[in-house]
């Protein structure tokens, strides 16, 4: 049995117009997909990929320059600087990895048209997944090819911001599976808030699924970025770690959970106004734009404001939680 919509409206009976629209935006992602996947591993240069195999080769940060280096004992920063990135070369690991995550992936897109129909589940998937990918994408290129010795208040230095370190196919440069893990996560989110207080407003449900993915991500990323498997590398530079994580990371999570949850519960208003292909198109344009200006504004709000708060209360140097992780 079918679960009505979000806040009790009715979706549209899926037009013609609609599908063709979505599957060409499928074909198009499949498209940057292909293209970015290849630039990764073949045309490395082009986008400055970091080297797996060679630490010594890394810029902007370089390797002393990561918290990574920090986390690591000497042993550790031998091994890694003589055979590379722990299971870089492990082609059946990342395979599986990545079949795991198409099926999970498959999974709550089935549930999703399943309760709110192929248009709406659609909608979910391409949104999350360009959200997600480019957002992650503007961070690590910005840092990648900006990043340098900028200095920010209390005194901190950013050498960059962060890469992913594994993957097989690519969206710019995010990871499909990283892309495929937020949809995942941020259906799940904002599927429990909604069952849990299907009587609350938007807002509460919205700031309740950012929660519950923030929470999930507190304890994922220091694991995910563990000396053990370094899936990816963080610059130094934030002046508030949390288990060696840059805190604006968890920010970053809960705002985007926030924010997309708002988009989509709302489609189906701008659906019954404008028509699903409008609709459509009017929801994948703002939540690619919002993706790029809350990445600008996590930057500014964080190191700028805050830094200089916490400049203007005498801490001129920057904390970590626990300390000496």
């Amino acid at each position: 049995m079918k679960h009505p919509p979000p806040k009790g409206v009715s979706v549209p009976a899926d037009k013609d117009e609609a599908r063709v629209l979505t599957y060409a935006v499928y074909g198009l992602l499949l498209l940057v997909i292909m293209i970015s996947t290849y630039l990764h591993h073949y045309q490395p240069q082009v986008l400055s990929v970091p080297s797996n195999m060679n630490l010594a080769a890394w810029q902007a940060p370089a390797f002393e320059q990561t918290t990574i280096h920090d986390r690591m004992t000497v042993q550790e920063r031998q091994q890694v600087q003589r055979a590379g990135i722990p299971m870089a070369k492990s082609t059946a690991d990342l395979v599986v990895n990545e079949l795991i995550m198409i099926l999970l992936g498959w999974w709550c897109f089935r549930h999703a048209r399943k309760h709110y129909g192929f248009w709406m589940a659609s909608c979910f998937f391409i949104g999350s997944f360009v959200f997600t990918g480019l957002e992650e994408s503007a961070w690590i290129l910005t840092g990648r090819f900006l990043g340098g010795t900028v200095s920010l208040p209390p005194g901190g230095t950013i050498y960059g911001t962060y890469w992913f370190t594994k993957g097989i196919l690519w969206f710019v440069e995010t990871p499909v599976n990283a892309c495929l893990g937020w949809f995942v996560y941020a259906y799940s989110c904002v599927w429990i808030a909604g069952r849990v207080l299907p009587k609350m407003s938007l807002l509460t449900r919205a700031t309740v699924g950012g929660l519950i993915a923030m929470g999930i991500d507190l304890w994922q990323d220091p694991v995910q970025t563990s000396p053990e498997l370094v899936n990816w590398v963080w610059g130094k530079g934030d002046f508030l770690l949390f288990f060696g994580i840059p805190f604006y990371n968890f920010v970053g999570w809960f705002l985007l959970i926030f924010l997309f949850a708002i988009f989509w519960e709302r489609l189906p208003e701008i659906a019954e106004k404008w028509g699903q292909r409008r609709a459509m198109a009017i929801f994948l344009s703002v939540s690619t734009v919002s993706s790029v200006i809350v990445a600008g504004l996590i930057f500014v709000i964080w190191f700028v404001v805050m830094g200089t708060l916490l400049s203007l209360m005498g801490l001129g140097h920057g904390l970590q939680i626990p300390p000496g992780w």
